[in-house]
């Protein structure tokens, strides 16, 4: 049975996660470690947080669809092994002991928060836009053929990081789309939402069966989280992205505090 003090904290928190996630991605970085927060077995945190997102997704993915930005055919290919990679990877993590899983995930979710604070101020420098461009003018002269190998194995190897952490998956496959397919950024950010609903889907299909998922959390987290992706999906549509960038990191630097605190401790 879960605590009011854990709902009154996981909710509001998924909430704004959730619009921050259907805008510009990366919403994990602060849904995750709050399950943690509170308390939650890493397995269960994982579980529920799987069952969560997907609802959300659906809510976020569905707006997508309902305003045809969106791409079936990248959609189709991305999708068969990044399923396949999903399964896999979220079977290998239910089969870590739940103490080292924790401190992997801190380091992990850091590491990835760390990487994207990076990489926007080292964007405007001369040297890396032009080895971004010498990588995407490699990949643009590659055949049909040889491009679907190149896409359905980024497509696995998304899954497999979908199906264990899973933290910035959408961010990944919006890059993806808008540097290597060309593709404007609101049709981008539909098929990278698609395509995270499906691989969700499969991982919360998985952790269920394994019954790694609370419910009595899961059930109001959901409803926070679709109410989030509505939102946020609408932003999005109409290119409301800036606005998230600081409150991300807020919010991510205060959850992780307490996360180190309570893991030390």
């Amino acid at each position: 049975m879960a605590e009011i003090y854990q709902l009154l904290i996981i909710c509001p928190l998924i909430f704004i996660a959730s619009i921050i996630d259907a805008i510009a991605g990366s919403g994990s970085i602060i849904s995750f470690p709050t399950y943690l927060v509170v308390g939650m077995p890493v397995h269960y945190a994982l579980g529920t947080h799987k069952f969560v997102a997907f609802w959300g997704m659906l809510v976020s993915a569905l707006r997508y669809i309902k305003n045809k930005q969106y791409e079936l055919k990248l959609i189709i290919m991305f999708s068969i092994l990044c399923m396949l990679g999903t399964y896999v990877g979220s079977k290998l993590i239910l089969c870590i002991n739940d103490v080292y899983l924790r401190y992997a995930l801190i380091f992990l979710i850091s590491v990835f928060f760390i990487i994207s604070i990076i990489k926007k101020y080292r964007t405007s420098k001369k040297e890396n836009v032009t080895k971004e461009r010498e990588t995407i003018k490699l990949l643009e002269t590659l055949s049909p053929r040889k491009k679907l190998v190149v896409s359905l194995l980024i497509g696995l190897v998304i899954g497999l990081y979908g199906g264990t952490i899973g933290v910035g998956t959408t961010s990944i496959l919006i890059l993806i789309f808008i540097k290597i397919f060309h593709i404007d950024q609101v049709k981008a950010a539909g098929n990278a939402r698609i395509i995270n609903c499906l691989l969700n889907l499969v991982a919360m299909i998985t952790f269920l069966l394994d019954k790694k998922i609370m419910f009595a959390i899961a059930i109001p987290a959901t409803i926070s989280s679709m109410l989030g992706n509505y939102i946020g999906a609408g932003l999005a549509i109409k290119k409301a992205n800036k606005i998230v960038e600081p409150l991300l990191r807020i919010i991510f630097c205060v959850l992780f505090i307490e996360l180190v605190i309570e893991t030390i401790f």
